[in-house]
């Protein structure tokens, strides 16, 4: 009778130790890797895995934590080195210059801002410099690749405006020049949007999505910029939600539905702002992911001030 026997599932710890030996072993030499602790939105911390290239200062980000699930998902320690070092190939090419060196003067043109949640960044947000705005924090970045499938940027902390003898109020005038030429705006109707995903789901048949009554009474546009990453930074984009409020004559709702998008809905004296409440956070709850949430508050555009409000 022959015995069977079932290979142990590396704990994280280890299945961290075991993916930097085999990477450092795969690269040779040449190359430094590392693991660090990394604090993204809404205090999530992940394990990067960073492989960084003699006499080069940038390489991406490679987060282990999803790597580690589908390990424990059966996906095989070979495969998921193979994945890690296509990843860095692809990603290990920035935008800028090959002597990029991080000065003001050379990134100052890839600076752009993006909006989170103030009360859920508490701990990141003692690290990095930010603009309060409304119950959100504008945090800076610097876009580092831009392409089709993705984007890689640099969070900018408080060590870097140190260095450079730069205010948050300086940071702010540079992000707001840059961010809507780096980041576009697009809206579209709520219909147009699932329309779309419905056809990327189920290209070869005729889907659509039509829900007339919820439609009319309350007509649903959605603002984020060309990439769809990040998009709720739109909301400071001031001209663009005046204009829009301007071609519907009437104020907005403006309803966070996640770091990526925000959703505006034309005042027509029907809207029931506790109904959107719990809309956002019923969401928030149940439909984005817990590092993407932006907000519970649900704000006002007012024609006749020209300002968001919200209480």
């Amino acid at each position: 009778m022959v015995n069977a026997v079932k290979e142990e599932l590396l704990d994280y710890t280890k299945f961290v130790g075991l993916i930097k030996s085999k990477i450092t072993e795969r690269m040779g030499k040449g190359y430094k890797v590392k693991i660090f602790k990394v604090m993204k939105n809404n205090s999530l911390e992940l394990d990067s895995l960073v492989v960084l290239k003699e006499g080069k200062n940038f390489a991406p980000n490679i987060y282990l934590n999803a790597y580690y699930e589908s390990y424990a998902a059966g996906t095989s320690i070979p495969e998921i080195i193979d994945r890690i070092c296509m990843i860095y190939e692809y990603c290990a090419v920035p935008i800028v210059e090959e002597d990029f060196d991080y000065s003001l003067e050379l990134i100052k043109p890839h600076i752009f801002f993006r909006l989170i949640s103030l009360d859920r960044n508490k701990k990141l947000l003692t690290q990095v410099p930010y603009v309060k705005f409304l119950d959100l924090a504008v945090t800076f970045h610097c876009l580092v690749r831009s392409e089709e499938e993705g984007i890689g940027t640099i969070r900018i902390t408080n060590e870097h405006i140190e260095q450079w003898g730069i205010s948050c109020d300086e940071l702010m005038e540079l992000a707001s020049e840059n961010t809507k030429k780096l980041f576009p705006p697009v809206i579209r109707t709520m219909e147009e949007v699932i329309n779309n995903l419905l056809a990327e789901e189920y290209p070869d048949d005729e889907i659509s999505f039509c829900d007339k009554s919820t439609n009319e009474m309350y007509p649903m546009y959605i603002l984020t910029n060309e990439k769809g990453i990040n998009g709720a930074a739109c909301l400071l984009y001031k001209d663009v939600i005046r204009e829009f409020a301007q071609l519907k004559n009437t104020d907005l709702y403006i309803l966070p539905s996640s770091i990526h998008e925000i959703i505006c809905i034309p005042c027509n004296g029907l809207e029931d702002k506790e109904l959107f409440q719990r809309m956002v956070m019923d969401i928030n709850r149940t439909q984005v992911p817990a590092e993407e949430v932006l907000s519970d508050n649900v704000y006002m555009y007012s024609l006749e001030k020209d300002a968001i409000i919200y209480q």
